[in-house]
C-alpha cells in the first residue's frame, strides 16, 4: 500500500505496527485478567447466597423456638403437666397459642409417641402427632426431646405428606427449680407451622430471596440449597429463581470489553479507568491485610512476625549484621497486678502508654515492638548499636520509675529488660535464637529483683533450664502437698513463753536435691506459682494452729498473693476450713510493697481488719520506715528486722534509733516484736526499750510441729535449739 522507504511506510514500522502489537497485547492480557478477577468475584458471591440460604433454612427451622421456651418454662406449666395432666390449663394457655400467629399445630407427646393433647386453630383436635411428622422425625424426638437425656430443644423442618412443616420440640420439666424431667413419663412440647409458599417467601424476603420456596425432591440446580431430615436424608430443597443475581458486575464488563476492542485507544482508556479502580481498592485491601498482618492490634507497634522479619532481613546482610546489632527484650513488673486490679481496660491503656513511651525513646535509633501479653522487643542496628540499646534500655527503666495515672487510678509498674549483642562468635544464631537469648537475659533480670538491665551471657541458659527444673519439682510437690511447714517461735518479752509462731516454708527432705526458700520462692514468682504456693502455706499454718491453744500464727504473704482482689475471701475460706479462730490469725507483708501500692493495699488491710485478722509490717526498717505510713495503714504490728537489732549494743546510735521507733509504734498502738534475738544482753536492752515480743535463734529455730506441741504442753520457757 505504501511505497518502500516512504515517509508513511516509515512511520507504519516504527509507530503503527508497534503501537498496534502493544495495544492488542495490553488489551488481551487486561481481558484475560478481568476474567479472572471477576470469576473470583462471581465464586465470592455465590458461596455469600448460599451462606444466606443455609442462614435461612435455620430461621426457618428455629421460627418457633422461643414460642416453645417461654410456655414450657412458665411456672404454672410444670405443675399443670406432672403428675396430674390438667387439660382444662392447656387448653386456655397452650391451645391459645395455635388460634393466632405462626403456630398451626401444638401437641403434648409422651416418650413413646403418644399424644395427650394437640390443638389446631385454637381448637382441641384428636389426631396423632404422627399425622402431621414424618416417622423418621418422630423418632428423633422421642430419642433427643424425650430420651434418657433429653435436650433442652429441638427443632428442624419436616416434609410428610407433601407439606413441608417447620417443628420445634421442648421437653416438659417438672421440677421447676432444677429442670429435671422426674415424672414416670417424660412428655414434650411439640410445636409445628405449615411453610407453604407464601410464609416462605415473606421469611426469605429480608435474606435477599424474594421467590424463594421449598420443593420436594433432590437439589440439583444451582439456585437450590438441600434440606435434609434428621437423619440427615436429602428430603426437599429451598430454592429460588434468577432474581437473585450472581455475577452481574460480570456480565456488564463483558458486553462493554467487546465494542471498546474495535477502537483500540478507547478500549485501552476504558480498561485502564476501569481497571484502576478496581486496582486500587485491591491494592489498599492487601496493603491493609499485610500491615495488620505485621501490626500489634492494641499499640499499633509492629508485632513479633514483623520484629523477626526484620531481625532476619539484617542477619541476611553480612554488612549489616556485623557492623552491630543489639536486641532488647522487656518486660512490664507488676502488670499482671494492676490487670487484675483495675480490669483490662486500664491494663489496655498502660500496655499503650508504654508502648509510646518506648516508641519516643527508641526513636530514630531503634525498632520498636510488641511481642504479646506485656512483653516488648527492641531491635538496635549500628556501629554503636552495643551502647545505644544500653541507653535505650536505661531511659525505659527511667520512664517507668514513676506511677502512671488514668482516671484516678495510679498504676505502678516497672520494667525488666535483658539485652544481647550479636558478635563475631553467633553467625549461626538466627532471628528466633537471637530473641530467645535475649528473652531469657530479661528473666535473669527478674530474677534478680525486677526493674533492672541483664546483658546475656551463655551461663543464663543453664541457669534458666535449672529454673525450669525447679518450678516443675515445685509444682509437683505443690499439687502432692509434700512441701514442708516449719515454726519459728515468738516468744513473750515478759514471761518468755510461746505466744505466737512464723510459719515457714521449707522443700520436702527426701526430695533428691533440697532447696531452701531463697531459691525455690523466687522460682515460684517467676513462674506464676507464687499463689498457689501462699496458699498451701496459710491452709497448713491455719490447720496445725488450730490444734494449739491460744497463739497466734503468722504467715508471710507475697505481694502478688496480697495484691489479688479476691485475697480476704481467700483467708476467710481458709479460716472457714480450717476452724482457726481470725484473731488468731497474723498476715505478714513488706513495707516497700506497701508503699508502692498504697491505694490498695489500704482497701485490703482494711478487709482483712473487718475479718479480724491482724496485719503485721515485716522488716521494718529496711525501706522508708515513714510514721506517715504506719498511721495510714493501721498495721496491728511492727516487726524490727534483724539489722536494726544487730548493733545495738555496739552503736549507741542504733539503740536511740531502736528506742525511737518502738516509742513510735507504742504512740500509734502498734505491738512490736524483735526479729533475728541471738544475744541475751539484746533482750535486756530491748525489753527496757518496751518491745512486746522476740524472736530468734536465742529461743528456738524454726522447728516441726510436733516440737512446739510438746513445748507448749509443759509450758516450757524454751525451745532446745
Amino acid at each position: 500500500m505504501f511505497k518502500k522507504g516512504s515517509p508513511a511506510a516509515e512511520f507504519g514500522v516504527k509507530v503503527v505496527l508497534p503501537t498496534v502489537s502493544a495495544a492488542t497485547v495490553i488489551a488481551v492480557l487486561l481481558y484475560h485478567v478481568i476474567n479472572v478477577l471477576l470469576g473470583r468475584i462471581d465464586a465470592i458471591e455465590q458461596r455469600h447466597v448460599r451462606q444466606e440460604a443455609r442462614t435461612l433454612i435455620t430461621h426457618l427451622a428455629s421460627s418457633l423456638d422461643a414460642i416453645a421456651r417461654s410456655s414450657v418454662l412458665a411456672e404454672e406449666a410444670f405443675r399443670s403437666i406432672y403428675p396430674r395432666f390438667d387439660s382444662e390449663w392447656v387448653a386456655q394457655n397452650w391451645g391459645e397459642i395455635t388460634r393466632y400467629g405462626l403456630v398451626r399445630s401444638l401437641f403434648v407427646v409422651t416418650r413413646t409417641g403418644e399424644t395427650v393433647a394437640g390443638f389446631e386453630r385454637g381448637e382441641a383436635i384428636q389426631s396423632q402427632a404422627s399425622s402431621v411428622l414424618s416417622p423418621g422425625t418422630m423418632a428423633y424426638l422421642a430419642a433427643n426431646a424425650a430420651g434418657d437425656t433429653p435436650a433442652l430443644l429441638v427443632n428442624g423442618i419436616d416434609l410428610s405428606k407433601g407439606v413441608f412443616r417447620s417443628y420445634t420440640a421442648i421437653a416438659i420439666p417438672a421440677d421447676p427449680v432444677g429442670g429435671q424431667v422426674i415424672a414416670p413419663e417424660r412428655r414434650y412440647m411439640l410445636l409445628t407451622r405449615v411453610l407453604d409458599d407464601d410464609s416462605v417467601r415473606r421469611e426469605a424476603a429480608p435474606f435477599g430471596f424474594a421467590s424463594a420456596k421449598l420443593v420436594p425432591g433432590i437439589a440439583t440446580a444451582e439456585q437450590s440449597y438441600p434440606l435434609t431430615d434428621p437423619q440427615l436424608t436429602q428430603i426437599g430443597a429451598l430454592r429460588w429463581s434468577d432474581d437473585v443475581k450472581v455475577g452481574q458486575e460480570d456480565n456488564i464488563y463483558r458486553k462493554v470489553i467487546w465494542p471498546l476492542l474495535a477502537s483500540l485507544y478507547f478500549v485501552i482508556g476504558m480498561l485502564v479507568n476501569m481497571s484502576w479502580k478496581s486496582f486500587r481498592q485491591a491494592s489498599a485491601v492487601r496493603a491493609q491485610a499485610v500491615a495488620s498482618a505485621l501490626r500489634d492490634d492494641l499499640t499499633g507497634l509492629p508485632n513479633r512476625r514483623s520484629i523477626l522479619d526484620l531481625l532476619s532481613s539484617y542477619l541476611a546482610t553480612p554488612k549489616l549484621a556485623d557492623e552491630g546489632l543489639s536486641v532488647i527484650f522487656a518486660d512490664l513488673d507488676g502488670f499482671k497486678e494492676v490487670n487484675d486490679s483495675y480490669g483490662h481496660e486500664i491494663g489496655d491503656l498502660l500496655l499503650k502508654s508504654a508502648a509510646g513511651g518506648f516508641e519516643f525513646i527508641a526513636q530514630g535509633r531503634g525498632t520498636v515492638a510488641r511481642l504479646g501479653g506485656d512483653e516488648f522487643a527492641i531491635v538496635v542496628q549500628g556501629p554503636n548499636a552495643a551502647s545505644t540499646a544500653r541507653d535505650i534500655a536505661q531511659n525505659m527503666l527511667r520512664f517507668l520509675a514513676e506511677p502512671i495515672v488514668f482516671g484516678g487510678r495510679v498504676a505502678s509498674v516497672s520494667v525488666s529488660a535483658g539485652i544481647v549483642d550479636r558478635t563475631g562468635n553467633d553467625a549461626e544464631a538466627d532471628a528466633e535464637e537471637l530473641l530467645r537469648r535475649a528473652d531469657a537475659a530479661m528473666y535473669a533480670a527478674k530474677s534478680g529483683g525486677r526493674n533492672r538491665i541483664q546483658i546475656y551471657d551463655p551461663s543464663l541458659d543453664s541457669k534458666r533450664e535449672e529454673s525450669r527444673r525447679i518450678a516443675r519439682e515445685l509444682r509437683t510437690h505443690i499439687d502432692a502437698g509434700q512441701l514442708g511447714v516449719v515454726y519459728q517461735p515468738i516468744v513473750d518479752a515478759r514471761t518468755r513463753q510461746i505466744a505466737g509462731v512464723e510459719a515457714l516454708v521449707r522443700w520436702p527432705k527426701t526430695a533428691a536435691l533440697v532447696y531452701g526458700p531463697d531459691v525455690f520462692v523466687p522460682v515460684a514468682e517467676e513462674f506464676g506459682m507464687i499463689e498457689d504456693l501462699g496458699y498451701f502455706v496459710m491452709m497448713q499454718a491455719c490447720r496445725q494452729a488450730a490444734q494449739w491453744p491460744r497463739i497466734t500464727v503468722s504467715v508471710n504473704v507475697s505481694p502478688i498473693q496480697f495484691m489479688n482482689p479476691s485475697f480476704a475471701e481467700t483467708v476467710e475460706r481458709i479460716l472457714q476450713k480450717t476452724g482457726l479462730e481470725p484473731q488468731r490469725l497474723e498476715v505478714e507483708v513488706t513495707e516497700g510493697f506497701i508503699i508502692d501500692n498504697a491505694e490498695r493495699a489500704a482497701a485490703i488491710i482494711d478487709k482483712l481488719h473487718a475479718m479480724r485478722v491482724s496485719v503485721a509490717l515485716d522488716d521494718f526498717g529496711t525501706g522508708y520506715s515513714s510514721i506517715g505510713h504506719l498511721r495510714r495503714f493501721r498495721f496491728d504490728k511492727l516487726k524490727l528486722d534483724r539489722s536494726m537489732v544487730t548493733d545495738i549494743l555496739l552503736q549507741p546510735s542504733a539503740l536511740r534509733l531502736v528506742q525511737g521507733t518502738i516509742a513510735m509504734a507504742d504512740a500509734l498502738g502498734l505491738r512490736v516484736t524483735a526479729e533475728g534475738i541471738e544475744d541475751e544482753n539484746q533482750v535486756s536492752v530491748l525489753r527496757l526499750a518496751g518491745c512486746s515480743q522476740f524472736q530468734g535463734y536465742l529461743f528456738s529455730k524454726p522447728v516441726e510441729a510436733s516440737r512446739i506441741s510438746a513445748s507448749l504442753e509443759t509450758t516450757s520457757r524454751s525451745i532446745a535449739v
